[in-house]
């Protein structure tokens, strides 16, 4: 071709006697869509290992090598950056998606090429859409209408699959909701735990043998045990004259309002403005109960760590086999979230605006939590309801996931509605989307 032999006889000039000395060629730059891939590659990592508060143009060029000032040709404002990413994200679920279902595969196989796609060490990583409050309305809107597109199409897929036999009946929105799940918790998981390696591979295996056969060993057995009552959990009736319970009173109330706001929204977007209206109260009244935005944070940790806790106890003191406790434990969990009067905050959100001492209590909750529940489960196990071959580390690095979604408000349910949607995710977790031969386990 004309350049290439421009260029060949160039330096075969130059290799002459007496033709003049070749000069290196500077580095070649990179193509604009390259450099922007990776601005939205590096800021998707801090995303996800930061969150929106902690993350900086200033860190992300850094890591770059390269000016804050060279960022801004790419986005106009760290508000435009996340904008940018979440809207990648998601098109990069659209994409994996799409191509794995023109594979013409069965409906579940469709979906394990669609988290392998989707988690592919070797892809740009996605971003989970923990702060999508911070956009501005109309790239909120973008942002969430490429989401919902995902979902519809993955739900789609889902019923499909149930017409053909292929998945078990459930509801298809709320699986595909789970599912989504799952894969946005993914890149997160290394940063819930320190115990165990989030090793890419194993956790995609994890997801996978999960969402596709749970964890029960018997899968058409019928699991139904007591549902775990969490009216102590909602807000209480105090009397006019009890001020230490009108006190307390008035704290849930502005750490409800802050969890509800932080979940839906995220913290950074989320003013105290906002949360003492929410709350009915005023901003005085915040600081006098609760403290400032970072020590709200805080109060928000402790009380779902608190709610938590509940539903473990509970769950023993009903007296429980290790399977029902699981089985009530996960619906609980689920049934809390849904809540409006519960609401407990969303792992991770927030975390890393926490001071050194917060930091290290809340480390100290979620080592607690993550005994409790693997221990539990370790029963489970030895019990023979769990299968031998489940890996319980990987499983805790994965239940996370499948019920995030739950406490973002995207979707509003009535009390029968909430019911129904905690009893199917803890039926995802436990018989997962295989078709059963046995009728009744939809029912589970």
């Amino acid at each position: 071709m004309a350049g290439s032999g421009d260029r060949d006889g160039g330096r075969a000039k130059a290799d002459r006697p007496g033709g003049k000395t070749s000069r290196p060629r500077p580095p070649r730059r990179l193509p604009a869509k390259l450099r922007r891939d990776q601005l939205l590659d590096e800021a998707a990592k801090q995303l996800n290992a930061r969150g929106v508060l902690m993350t900086s143009l200033t860190d992300i060029a850094d890591t770059l090598g390269v000016s804050r000032n060279a960022l801004y040709h790419y986005v106009e404002d760290r508000e435009d950056l996340v904008f940018q990413v979440y809207r990648r994200s998601c098109e990069i679920l659209a994409r994996a998606l799409g191509e794995a279902a023109r594979s013409g595969r069965p409906a579940l196989q469709v979906v394990s090429g669609f988290i392998a796609a989707a988690l592919d060490p070797r892809e740009p990583e996605i971003a989970a859409l923990g702060e999508i409050g911070l956009l501005r309305p109309a790239e909120r809107e973008t942002v969430v209408s490429l989401h919902e597109g995902v979902i519809a199409r993955l739900a789609s897929l889902l019923k499909a699959g149930v017409a053909a036999g292929e998945v078990r009946p459930c509801d298809a929105v709320v699986a595909a909701r789970c599912i989504l799940g799952a894969i946005s918790w993914a890149p997160l998981a290394a940063h819930w735990t320190r115990d165990v390696s989030a090793d890419r591979p194993a956790l995609i295996d994890a997801i996978v043998g999960l969402l596709e056969n749970g964890v029960a060993t018997d899968r058409a057995a019928r699991v139904d045990p007591p549902w775990i009552d969490l009216s102590p959990l909602r807000p209480a009736r105090i009397a006019a004259f009890d001020r230490a319970g009108l006190a307390a009173a008035k704290r849930e109330a502005i750490l409800l309002a802050a969890s509800r706001l932080f979940n839906a929204k995220g913290v950074d977007p989320t003013s105290l403005d906002e949360i003492a209206e929410a709350a009915n109260a005023t901003k005085r009244a915040l600081y006098q109960h609760v403290g400032d935005k970072q020590a709200l944070v805080s109060a928000c940790y402790e009380r779902a760590y608190r709610i938590f806790f509940f539903s473990e106890d509970e769950a023993a003191a009903l007296g429980l086999s290790a399977e029902d406790a699981s089985f009530a434990i996960s619906r609980a969990g689920a049934l809390a979230r849904l809540d409006p009067e519960i609401s407990p905050l969303r792992p991770l959100i927030g975390s890393e605006a926490l001071n050194a001492e917060q930091k290290t209590q809340m480390d100290a909750h979620s080592h607690t939590l993550f005994r409790r529940t693997r221990d539990r489960l370790a029963r489970m196990q030895s019990d023979g309801a769990m299968r031998e071959d489940v890996d319980l580390d990987m499983l805790m690095l994965v239940l996370p996931g499948i019920g995030t979604w739950l406490a973002g408000g995207a979707v509003a349910y009535d009390e029968p509605e909430r019911r129904a949607v905690a009893d199917e995710v803890a039926a995802l977790m436990r018989i997962g989307l295989a078709p059963v031969a046995s009728p009744h386990v939809a029912e589970a």
